[in-house]
C-alpha cells in the first residue's frame, strides 16, 4: 500500500512537472512575439510565480492522504506532534572508515503537523524528497569461522538471548557452545530440545554443554571446550557473556583479522570503562565486553599442570579466573581493545549511544541501563550491520543516530555550540570516572537545550523496507511526570529497500 501509495505520488508529481514546464515555456515565448507592454504582467507577476511553483514542486514529493494510525498505540497524549522522511541508502566500500558524525546539508524533517490521537486515518502531510544516506558495506570476504563463541549460563536465561544473538550469529560459520548447569526437572530434557530446535531453527550453530562446576569455574572451563571442538580454520576462543551484543560480525572478524595476529600467544580483551570497577577488580579482562585468546594461548593454558592449578583459584567469577591464571602462569597480558565495551554504567547511557562511535561489542544494556539492542539492530535489514547507531547531523539542528534516537539541538549545534564529537555524559558517576576509556566527554544537556525522541518501533514492512518510529514521551512536571498540555512527538523514518 505505502509503495503503490508512492508510485502514484511521483507519476502525479512528474506529470505536474511536465505541465509547469511546458507552461513555462510558452510564458517564455510569449514574451518574446508580442509587445512589451502586452508581456509585462507575465514578466513582473505570473512568470516569477510559476517559476517558485516549478522549484517547490521539483523539490517535495505530495503524499497526499495517509494512515498513520499505526502511530495511535506509541501516543500518550491526545494530540501530538508528527513528521516523516523517506530515507534510501547508498552503500560505500567496506575499505571506507565510517565517521562518528557526518554531516547532511539538508533538513531530516518537514514542519511538524500537530494530530489527533483518534483521527489519523486520513491525514495529509507535507513532505521532503527521499532522503539518501551513505552507509558503509559490511565486508564480503571474512570467514567467521576463526571465531568460536562461549558462554555460561542457565537455560532459561539462554531463550532471553535467543533474539539478540539472532542478530549477528546466523548463517555464519561461527561455533557457540553454552554451558548450563544440571537440571534435575522432569522437564528439563524437553527444554533441553526445544532450545537446540530453536537454535537451529534460528541457523545458529549451537552445542550445549552440561557442567556441574560453579559457575566461575564453568566459564573458565569453556576455554578447554572450545579448544577441543576447534576446526582447522579456528583461530579465536571468544568468551562472552549472555547479555553480550555485537553489532556488526563482519566488521568484529576483520578488525581482529587485521589488527592482531593469532598465530601467537594472544589475548584481547575489555578494559571497564570505569575507574571504580578497575580499582575494586584491577586491570583484569572483563568478560562482558569480550575475552579473545588466540588459540595457541589457550594450548598453553590447558596444560595439565597449569589447568589442575587454575580451576583451584578461589575467585567467585569467571573472568577473574581468567585473569588470575593468565598472571600466575604466562608472561602475556591482556590487550585492551577501545572498541571492546565492557559498559560499566547506570543509569542513562544515551550519551554513548548517541556519539556515533562504533563498537565491537556492548553489554549490560539489558540489566544495568536499558537499550533495546535487538529493536536497534532492525533497521539492519535493510542498510546492513555497519548502519547500527551511525550518526548523522542535519541542517535543521536534528541529529540521527540511526536504531537509537532522533534528537533536536534547540540552540543549535553550529558555531561551536554543542561538541558533538565530544561524548556526552548522561549516566550516573562522576566524569573522571569515564574519561579513560570513553572520553572526550562532555557535561549532559539541559533539558530544554535537547529534545530526544527514542526508538519505540522498527518493523519490517514486506516489500516496502524497515519503519522506524522514535518518540518523545513529553513529561514536563518537576519529578519527570505528565502535565496537562504536555503533547508527545513522534518522527516516522521509513528506510527503502
Amino acid at each position: 500500500m505505502i509503495s503503490s501509495r508512492l508510485d502514484l505520488s511521483r507519476q502525479r508529481q512528474r506529470c505536474l512537472l511536465v505541465s509547469l514546464s511546458l507552461t513555462l515555456l510558452i510564458i517564455s515565448w510569449s514574451t518574446l512575439l508580442f509587445p512589451a507592454q502586452t508581456t509585462l504582467p507575465i514578466k513582473q507577476t505570473i512568470l516569477p510565480y510559476a517559476k517558485s511553483l516549478f522549484s517547490t514542486v521539483a523539490t517535495q514529493d505530495d503524499l497526499s492522504t495517509q494512515d498513520v494510525s499505526h502511530i495511535a498505540r506509541h501516543v500518550g497524549t491526545p494530540t501530538f506532534e508528527y513528521a516523516c522522511r523517506i530515507i534510501q541508502t547508498h552503500h560505500t566500500p567496506a575499505e571506507e572508515e565510517r565517521p562518528s558524525l557526518t554531516s547532511i546539508h539538508e533538513p531530516l524533517l518537514p514542519e511538524f503537523q500537530l494530530l489527533t490521537k483518534d483521527n489519523l486515518t486520513r491525514i495529509t502531510l507535507p513532505s521532503l524528497p527521499v532522503l539518501t544516506l551513505h552507509v558503509p558495506l559490511s565486508h564480503q570476504v571474512v570467514d567467521t569461522s576463526i571465531l568460536s563463541f562461549g558462554i555460561s549460563t542457565k537455560l532459561t536465561r539462554l531463550k532471553y538471548a535467543l533474539p539478540q544473538l539472532q542478530h549477528w550469529l546466523p548463517h555464519s560459520n561461527a561455533q557457540l557452545h553454552v554451558s548450563i548447569p544440571p537440571d534435575p526437572s522432569p522437564s528439563s530434557s524437553n527444554t533441553f530440545q526445544e532450545t537446540e530446535l530453536a537454535f537451529a531453527t534460528a541457523s545458529i550453530n549451537l552445542t550445549l554443554h552440561i557442567s556441574p562446576l560453579p559457575f566461575a569455574k564453568s566459564y573458565f572451563s569453556l576455554i578447554k571446550t572450545l579448544y577441543e571442538a576447534r576446526t582447522p580454520t579456528t583461530k579465536w576462543l571468544v568468551l562472552i557473556d549472555d547479555d553480550t551484543f555485537i553489532p556488526s560480525l563482519p566488521y568484529l572478524t576483520h578488525h581482529l583479522s587485521t589488527t592482531y595476529n593469532a598465530e601467537k600467544e594472544v589475548m584481547v580483551a575489555a578494559l571497564s570503562d570505569s575507574l571504580a570497577q578497575i580499582a575494586q577488580l584491577g586491570m583484569l579482562p572483563f568478560g562482558g565486553g569480550g575475552i579473545f585468546l588466540s588459540v595457541p594461548l589457550a594450548a598453553s593454558l590447558i596444560q595439565p599442570e597449569i589447568w589442575d592449578a587454575c580451576l583451584t583459584l578461589p575467585n567467585d567469577q569467571g573472568d577473574q579466573v581468567v585473569n588470575e591464571c593468565l598472571n600466575a602462569h604466562s608472561n602475556i597480558r591482556p590487550t585492551f581493545d577501545r572498541g571492546l565495551q565492557q559498559m560499566d554504567i547506570k543509569g542513562d547511557a544515551s550519551g554513548y549511544f548517541e556519539s556515533g562511535r562504533r563498537m565491537l561489542t556492548v553489554h549490560h544494556w539489558r540489566t544495568w541501563y536499558d537499550v533495546d539492542v535487538t529493536l536497534a539492530s532492525n533497521v539492519s535489514k535493510v542498510c546492513g550491520f555497519e548502519s547500527v547507531f551511525q550518526r548523522w547531523a542535519f541542517d535543521d539542528d536534528f541529529v540521527l543516530s540511526n536504531g537509537f534516537s532522533v534528537v533536536e539541538y534547540t540552540n543549535g549545534i553550529d558555531e561551536g555550540k554543542v561538541d558533538l564529537e565530544k561524548v556526552e555524559k548522561t549516566w550516573e558517576g562522576e566524569m573522571w570516572n569515564f574519561a579513560h576509556h570513553m572520553g572526550p566527554l562532555r557535561e549532559p544537556l539541559a533539558k530544554e537545550e535537547k529534545r530526544t525522541a527514542r526508538l519505540v518501533e522498527a518493523s519490517v514492512l514486506k516489500g516496502v523496507g524497515v519503519r522506524q518510529v522514535y518518540i518523545e514521551r513529553m513529561k514536563s512536571g518537576e519529578n519527570g511526570e505528565r502535565m496537562a498540555g504536555d503533547i508527545d512527538r513522534v518522527v516516522e523514518l521509513l528506510w527503502l529497500f
